[in-house]
């Protein structure tokens, strides 16, 4: 359509009206078709309006002229010769018709004009839109008049908007379901995309420009753009928390001084300092009351405690007020139970079970059976194939190879009773009717000794809860391992000038501070790892049946062929020379000897971490009983003492009800549902501590043991906050050209010591001070006194007779878990 055919489509009333009549004083002449009908007017009533009478037009003596019939078009024309004739042209008729001033004389056709939506009026501005040079004009006239359109649309927009962003009245209404859940997509993009589009388009529009949006493949805006207007939401109305709410806690747990959260809160980005604090008290309130719930659901949970110690900084003025410069408390979790059995948790056939328990047996329970025997050396062959695979590129082909795969198979007991009235009685308020059945509690071995300890001491109490008889104990699996890479290290320590000792290998890997008094944990297990594949290289080289491991590749073993050199590897280096002083005083090559000793321990601590991290228990549980001779052998009786209760439980007390089952689904789990990143319980709540002490550590001055208090209940909603807010923010944990660290020089560096020095092979007459060989040393122990001593202090425990302490030869444990203080 024309942009003629649109002007003069306003007199046609949606072709109701061909023709039209002109005033004297316009033309000497009158059209006459017939009368405009009324848009208003009712078709049925036989009265037309005063002004569409025929004796109310304006009388004129012009003479009257019919426009011919014919098409649209024909008509167009001659109209259009008319008003040429007249020196008029249709806009001049518009736009007479359109001025207020003309009064009520063409009301109807003003209306006809707006009908319908006025969709006649957006045909006539897309018409003359189609035209460049009325763009322009129509632009330069539009702008100041749209301003104010397009800022009215957006206040209101915006009015509705903060509204939906103020769900929670105030910081103390976000939940920690709310915090959990939260997004910058769901909580913000999601509102502002269905009530502000005008805001969202604008913001747009501002943000990119034309060609950006054509060539910016991985570049976006939109992060930018919904967190500006999730600022003017914040900064019109203190109610809009939905975002400045997370972004607070954020800010807070990131270190942010009191006045950078000050100055963020200027802007809309978050929250007073003030504020904040209360936020976290909230959620604090909010998670006990959500422990108070779990704590007494049918299903049960599981509870785990330890010592937090938080040093505050020397540089404090000293006062009659002032705190000490170390304080020590209690960090509990409460654990949601996996897989729960309700009938499970009833404590009264646990007890009558342990009550009646029959005692250990070393042949019949200690030591691992057959089937549990194999799956462990399965498991230790594919260990000795992996190695091959991942150090030497060209066996990289057998690492997908199904056959070569693993297949998952309080310092005080007084202290210790006052924790567990704190827990279930002060926080859970529960009463002592109500604490009768089964709680999992999985601690580090010391806190698992008080807690025997109080059981002992309170067998004659009034109740269960009292008589400290509601806990059963699991054993908590990282400070198993922290204990055995302690005692692993202490004994085969060794000095540097024996060649194969720790200490020697240490500095051939430049990792000379492992050899100090306080060695750094995760430093130590990684170069511990680092040595075992380093010793099972060479082991290969001299297995293979090659001059080197690339010949043995090109010769193209199978992978039953690998299998069988890596059971010949196990034999041959991993397995100590297990003879009797009386009929061989000393092995012929102390070298030797040692190296296989170590390969052998090294062996048990990749399972058991390995294990841990592949999520699989069941080949923690097959290792058991070795570890438990391992550890005594070790001189560390106490961590013995633990794996043989853990065992008695597992084999005596718990079976029946299928409460050994809900313990082996619940001595590991993944809090961050990745792949190959499980971890167990006692682990969890290092984690948790060391980021208590962070944040409590940051806040400086502004850091109370009541604020601690707060921190501790609501660090795993904090912990969230922080995580979704990275993720919506984009803000990677790590860079993307972040790579992980490749220590495969270190290991053939030792493989290639291992190779110089034959630690290896066996040459006659090498003499060194032999390190103990903790496996048979631990099984002569274990069947001597070891075993009988337990079975005797597990009834004298159902006595009510405390036992004596153990003394562990093995010196206490001082692997360094966290970084120094500055």
């Amino acid at each position: 359509m024309s942009a003629l055919d649109h002007e003069m489509s306003v007199f046609s009333d949606a072709d109701t009206m061909s023709s039209f009549s002109l005033e004297h004083q316009m033309a000497s002449f009158t059209l006459v078709d017939r009368a405009p009908e009324l848009p208003c007017a009712n078709k049925t009533s036989p009265s037309p309006s005063p002004a569409a009478h025929p004796s109310n037009l304006p009388q004129t003596t012009a003479p009257t002229f019919r426009i011919p019939a014919g098409s649209k078009t024909s008509k167009i024309d001659t109209v259009l010769q008319l008003l040429r004739d007249a020196r008029l042209s249709p806009f001049d008729i518009i736009m007479h018709i359109l001025d207020p001033s003309s009064g009520s004389k063409y009301r109807d056709y003003r209306f006809a004009l707006y009908k319908d939506n006025g969709y006649r009026i957006q045909a006539l501005l897309d018409a003359l839109l189609l035209d460049e040079h009325n763009e322009r004009i129509f632009t330069e006239w539009v702008k100041p008049r749209a301003v104010d359109v397009v800022c009215n649309s957006m206040a209101e927009e915006m009015t509705a908007l903060t509204r939906a962003l103020g769900t929670a009245p105030s910081v103390k209404a976000l939940t920690p379901a709310y915090l959990r859940g939260w997004s910058l997509e769901k909580c913000v993009a999601g509102p502002a995309k269905s009530i502000a589009p005008t805001v969202v388009r604008a913001l747009h529009t501002c943000l990119n420009t034309k060609e950006g949006l054509v060539k910016n493949k991985k570049k976006k805006n939109d992060t930018a753009l919904y967190t500006i207007i999730a600022q003017l939401a914040s900064r019109r109305s203190q109610a809009s928390s939905d975002f400045s709410g997370p972004m607070s806690l954020f800010w807070w747990q990131s270190g942010c001084t009191r006045e950078a959260m000050e100055a963020l809160q200027s802007i809309g980005l978050s929250k007073c300092f003030d504020t904040t604090q209360d936020l976290i008290e909230s959620l604090a309130n909010y998670c006990i009351a959500d422990a108070c719930v779990l704590a007494r659901t049918p299903e049960g949970s599981m509870v785990n405690w330890d010592n937090i110690n938080m040093s505050s900084s020397i540089f404090v003025e000293q006062r009659s007020s002032a705190p000490a410069k170390v304080q020590s408390g209690t960090y509990t979790i409460l654990y949601r139970l996996h897989n729960p059995n309700p009938s499970a948790m009833r404590l009264a056939p646990l007890l009558a079970r342990a009550e009646s328990a029959t005692d250990l047996d070393f042949n019949f329970d200690v030591c691992p059976t057959l089937e549990q025997s194999l799956a462990a050396h399965s498991q230790f062959r594919a260990y000795v194939v992996r190695v091959l695979h991942r150090y030497h590129a060209d066996f990289k082909s057998f690492e997908s190879d199904p056959l070569l795969q693993n297949h998952p198979q309080e310092s005080s007991i007084p202290g210790t009773l006052a924790v567990h009235q704190d827990i279930f009685i002060t926080q859970l308020k529960f009463t002592y009717a109500e604490l009768t059945k089964a709680v999992l509690s999985i601690n580090d071995q010391a806190t698992q000794a008080l807690n025997r300890g109080a059981m002992s001491i309170r067998a004659f109490d009034l109740n269960p809860f009292l008589r400290a008889q509601i806990w059963q104990l699991g054993i908590g699996l990282f400070h198993l391992c922290l204990n055995l890479i302690w005692g692993i290290l202490h004994v085969h320590r060794g000095h540097a000038s024996i060649d194969g000792s720790l200490s020697h290998l240490f500095v051939i890997l430049e990792k000379t501070r492992l050899g100090s008094p306080h060695p750094d944990y995760h430093s130590l297990l990684a170069a511990l790892m680092q040595i075992l594949d380093g010793l099972l290289l060479d082991a290969w080289r001299l297995e293979c049946g090659f001059p080197t491991l690339a010949a043995f590749a090109a010769s193209n073993p199978s992978p039953q062929k690998l299998l069988e050199l890596a059971d010949t590897i196990l034999f041959n280096h991993a397995t100590p020379t297990r003879i009797t002083r009386a009929s061989h005083p000393t092995p012929s090559d102390d070298i030797r000897e040692n190296t296989r000793r170590l390969i052998h321990d090294l062996m048990y601590v990749a399972e058991v971490t390995r294990a841990i991290s592949a999520g699989d228990f069941g080949r923690v549980e097959d290792l058991l009983g070795n570890l438990a001779m391992m550890f005594c052998g070790a001189g560390s009786k106490n961590y013995c003492t633990e794996i043989l209760y853990f065992k008695h439980n597992l084999q005596k007390v718990w079976k029946g009800d299928g409460f050994d089952e809900l313990v082996r689904d619940n001595m590991i789990f993944n809090m961050l549902g990745i792949p190959g990143h499980n971890q167990s319980a006692d682990m969890n709540m290092e984690h948790n501590i060391g980021h208590v002490k962070q944040l409590f550590a940051a806040k400086g001055m502004y850091g109370d043991w009541d604020r601690l208090a707060n921190i501790s209940a609501a660090i795993d909603v904090l912990t969230s906050v922080k995580s979704n807010v990275a993720i919506s923010m984009d803000a990677s944990y790590a860079g993307k050209s972040h790579k992980a660290v490749d220590t495969s020089d270190l290991v053939w560096r030792v493989a290639r010591k291992a190779k110089e020095l034959n630690l290896n092979e066996t040459k006659a007459n090498r003499s060194a001070k032999t390190t103990t060989d903790i496996f048979s040393t631990g099984e002569r122990l274990l069947k001597s006194s070891t075993i009988a001593t337990f079975n005797k202090n597990r009834r004298n425990l159902l006595k009510g007779i405390v036992p004596e302490p153990e003394e562990d030869e093995l010196p206490p444990l001082d692997l360094v878990l966290e970084p120094p203080e500055e």
